[in-house]
C-alpha cells in the first residue's frame, strides 16, 4: 500500500484540514479579543507559533491513533475489518464544513464592524 493511501485511510489529510480550519477560527477570535484588551502584538504572534508547532504533533497523533466507540486506541490495535475509519472520516469533513461555515460569518462580521 502506498504511503499517500495509507495517509488518506487513516483520516491523516481529513485531520489536517480540520486543524487548519479550526486554528484559523482560533486566530480570528485571539485577534479580536486580543485587540479589545489592548495586549501587545506579541501574544497573537505568540498564538499563532504555538498553533505551527502543534500541528505536526496533531499529524502524527492521527497516523499513530484512531478514534474507536471505545475511545481513542492505537492503530496496530484494531483489525482491519473492525476499523470505522470511514465514519470518523465523514465526522471530521462534517466539523471542518461548519467550522469553515463559522470562520466565514465570523470574517464578514468582523469586515462589517
Amino acid at each position: 500500500m502506498s504511503v499517500l493511501k495509507e495517509l488518506n485511510r487513516r483520516n491523516v489529510f481529513r485531520v489536517a484540514l480540520l486543524y487548519v480550519v479550526a486554528a484559523w477560527l482560533v486566530l480570528q477570535i485571539v485577534d479580536v479579543l486580543l485587540a479589545q484588551a489592548g495586549v501587545p502584538g506579541w501574544a497573537f504572534r505568540f498564538v499563532f507559533a504555538l498553533l505551527i508547532i502543534c500541528f505536526p504533533l496533531v499529524l502524527v497523533f492521527s497516523w499513530i491513533f484512531e478514534l474507536t466507540p471505545e475511545g481513542i486506541k492505537r492503530e496496530q490495535q484494531i483489525e482491519a475489518q473492525a476499523s470505522i475509519t470511514t465514519q470518523t472520516g465523514r465526522k471530521l469533513n462534517r466539523a471542518s464544513v461548519i467550522l469553515l461555515a463559522i470562520n466565514l460569518v465570523i470574517a464578514g462580521v468582523v469586515r462589517l464592524l
